[in-house]
């Protein structure tokens, strides 16, 4: 498998980049991740690339093993403040090697489906590596639970149009990479891209 940091470190200097345009008051935007807003969305993000261990485990416990209130609870100290502090925070992580407990894919596809629920609130999009893209598509059509991929994509065939990238069999979908990696993982919207006699299945599974 390819090393996926380096490709971590990329797309978060892109979204760095990004949110350097973004004005103040388009920091309290919902994003598509309907949980938190722009600024919320980036204190996860920070969050995400300090997390260790020892700080994992006991925060976990102290939620009572809820893992969505543990991420909510983590991420209120890096969300706090203006938003040219919390972008500086975020900054300070964009070349961090730590990453989420799971998979190894979940640090890059934290960055580039986060990256792209800001973006798309925003009404942007990002401009992604082909390799980032068909890395992490590879990665997620065999997703289990939380991200449900592998059960959202059965009996489809995805067939991205602007990368060499397709998977399974099936009523097709069909469309730019970066959105059938959002389809995979539920983010329904992304669908509006797509063409092909599965994407209302896939939308119906989102």
């Amino acid at each position: 498998m390819a090393d996926l940091m380096p490709m971590v470190h990329a797309e978060r200097q892109s979204l760095a980049d990004f949110l350097g345009t973004v004005s103040p008051e388009q920091w309290t935007t919902p994003t598509c991740c309907d949980m938190w807003n722009v600024q919320q969305m980036v204190g996860h993000l920070v969050a995400a690339g300090n997390i260790t261990a020892g700080h994992f485990i006991p925060g976990f416990i102290g939620t009572g093993f809820n893992f969505n209130k543990f991420v909510d609870k983590d991420l209120q100290q890096y969300a706090k403040g203006t938003p040219d502090e919390v972008l500086t925070r975020f900054r300070t992580i964009i070349t961090s090697t730590r990453k989420p407990p799971g998979p190894s894919y979940v640090a890059l596809g934290e960055i580039v489906v986060h990256g792209e629920d800001i973006r798309r609130a925003l009404g942007s999009r990002g401009d992604h590596s082909p390799e980032h893209l068909v890395t992490l598509a590879d990665l997620y059509r065999k997703a289990g639970a939380p991200l449900g991929a592998k059960k959202r994509l059965a009996g489809l065939r995805l067939q991205a149009t602007d990368v060499d990238w397709s998977t399974g069999e099936g009523p097709e979908v069909r469309g730019p990479a970066i959105s059938l990696i959002l389809a995979m993982v539920g983010r329904a919207g992304a669908l509006d891209d797509c063409s092909g006699d599965g994407v209302e299945t896939l939308r119906a599974r989102a």
